[in-house]
């Protein structure tokens, strides 16, 4: 199975978590249904997630709220 994502293994991303830009790592993908989630962490915190909740840079995460 090939599972596509805008993002691979080792790419850095922001998310917005309890209303604060914060900056993850993606450290794999998971298939639990019809959707892709990606697997992201930083040193505290660990998230799976759909790819259009991630952004490549912080301005973008912000310009999309």
């Amino acid at each position: 199975m090939t599972i596509e994502t805008k993002y691979n293994i080792g790419d850095e991303v922001w998310v917005r978590v309890q209303g604060k830009a914060t900056k993850f790592k993606v450290v794999g993908f998971y298939k639990p249904f019809k959707e892709i989630l990606c697997l992201i962490e930083n040193d505290d915190t660990h998230i799976a997630l759909e790819d259009k909740y991630l952004f490549p840079t912080k301005e973008e995460l912000l310009k999309s709220l």
